[in-house]
């Protein structure tokens, strides 16, 4: 039987040990010779194989291929959006995760596990910082969180008028403000609107 000794909480950076006595094992790392961790957990040392690893408290939740996430775009570049994660498979997250998408509407739109930089595009679609979206993960590539939006549930699922700060309907191609009547074009979800949504985003952005 293994002998394991657990000792208390430990932040990432903390001094665990040095190499020559305990070797790194689960999210700790070598510096310099010392063994520290990597993350906020409870330190546990085994003694039979002389392993320093540490169990993680609360891991955040990483968004896998497949996993459909809900944010809010912060941040608009060429032909790019970034995404800030608020929900990943419905479930509220808080791990700060950004993703990417792309604004070119693809041909291969049912395709979420080709290489982005393979597919072909025709048209593009609109959207606006602020805009919360609905997405779905194709690919990792890089590290990094790359999302499609071309199914008919993915795209934007509320947003307020840039003109008057109103409620938009969804109409044919877009958003029709229901006070001032301002048009404007995007790719919008089919269930547009839907009050958990509005909910969200008077949280994010109203703050009440």
């Amino acid at each position: 039987m293994k002998k394991v000794h657990e000792i208390n909480r430990v932040t990432p950076g903390v001094l665990l040990s040095v190499i020559e006595e305990f070797d790194a094992g689960k999210n700790t790392y070598v510096d310099e010779g010392d063994v520290r961790s990597s993350v906020i957990g409870g330190s546990a040392i085994d003694f039979s194989d002389r392993i320093l690893n540490v169990e993680q408290k609360n891991p955040p939740m990483i968004p896998k291929i497949g996993d459909v996430v809900v944010g809010y775009i912060d941040m608009l570049f060429g032909n790019m959006i970034s995404v800030r994660i608020l929900y990943i498979n419905e479930k509220f997250s808080k791990s700060g995760f950004s993703a990417i998408a792309s604004t070119r509407i693809s041909n291969a739109s049912s395709n979420y596990n080709s290489n982005w930089r393979d597919r072909s595009y025709k048209g593009k679609y609109i959207f606006k910082v602020g805009d919360i979206i609905r997405g779905k993960v194709y690919s990792l590539l890089n590290s990094s969180i790359h999302l499609t939006l071309d199914e008919k549930d993915l795209g934007v699922v509320y947003t307020i008028c840039f003109s008057c700060g109103h409620e938009f309907t969804k109409v044919p191609g877009g958003l029709k403000c229901n006070f001032c009547g301002n048009f404007e074009e995007r790719k919008v979800s089919t269930d547009f609107g839907k009050e958990s949504f509005t909910a969200l985003y008077d949280k994010q952005f109203l703050k009440l």
